[in-house]
């Protein structure tokens, strides 16, 4: 479930552009799994000419309690500059069944540090090696990116590399199509996106790679909501799972309060 989430949180900053820069943007989805809400997801973004935040916090509802975080909270800052998304500090915390946990990254000559990582990663995962982060950027950052990269293109068709502490994946998104938006109340045409994301390194001991690193994929509805709002996610629907299959759907989008 973990990689899917990453891919829906991929899917809801997506084409957050020139709007996006006026004001600050806030967005809450639920996430359902074989028609169960399981997951609430709100984000905040605010970007400028220079520079961006993003925030998330989900938290978990129903049955999903016995196996996801109550909470779990992300904020990531960094800087623009010629279209390059540039990181500088990456700060992730939450509460898990087997306690709490904390990532803090700091970012010096593009290259992630590991400045708190917590608990201390143990002997059944094999750690990414340091050559292997480079090049990488948080899920946060990448979200920016890939905001940035449609906003400019009209389409969702990027890549990039991702590593959250522990583990370092690959993702790519690319256009389908456009369509009618597959929600009520959502009126105009949405773009539809192909999502993918591949595990490559930090398997635990003792996994298949070939098995753990298979992509992982799902789709995604985005659709301009109202004057002044820069298009976002409305739906992501993911494959089934041994659980069943996962949606993550739009509830409310609008101008951040002050």
């Amino acid at each position: 479930m973990t990689h899917r989430l990453a891919a829906a949180l991929l899917a809801c900053a997506s084409l957050s552009g020139g709007a996006a820069r006026a004001m600050p943007v806030e967005a809450t989805y639920t996430v359902s799994q074989s028609g169960l809400p399981v997951l609430d997801v709100h984000l905040a973004l605010h970007l400028t000419e220079a520079s961006y935040r993003l925030e998330s916090v989900s938290r978990a509802r129903g049955f999903a309690r016995l196996f996801l975080p109550s909470e779990q909270r992300a904020e990531v800052r960094g800087s623009l500059a010629g279209g390059e998304v540039r990181p500088l500090r990456y700060v992730a915390e939450g509460n898990w069944r087997s306690g709490a946990r904390r990532t803090v990254m700091d970012y010096l000559g593009g290259r992630p540090r590991l400045a708190v990582l917590e608990p201390p990663e143990g002997p059944d995962r094999i750690p990414v090696p340091p050559d292997q982060m480079a090049g990488t950027m948080d899920s946060l950052s990448a979200l920016v990116r890939l905001s940035l990269d449609a906003a400019a293109t009209g389409r969702c068709d990027t890549a990039g590399s991702v590593f959250d502490g522990r583990r370092r994946l690959e993702w790519s998104s690319r256009t389908l199509g456009v369509g009618t938006a597959p929600i009520a109340g959502v009126s105009g045409q949405a773009l539809r996106c192909r999502l993918e994301s591949r595990l490559v390194a930090g398997f635990r001991r003792g996994d298949d790679p070939a098995e753990v690193g298979k992509p992982r994929e799902a789709e995604a509805w985005i659709a301009v909501l109202g004057p002044g709002l820069p298009p976002m996610p409305v739906r992501v629907e993911f494959p089934s799972t041994f659980l069943g299959a996962m949606r993550l759907d739009l509830v409310r989008a609008g101008p951040r309060a002050p």
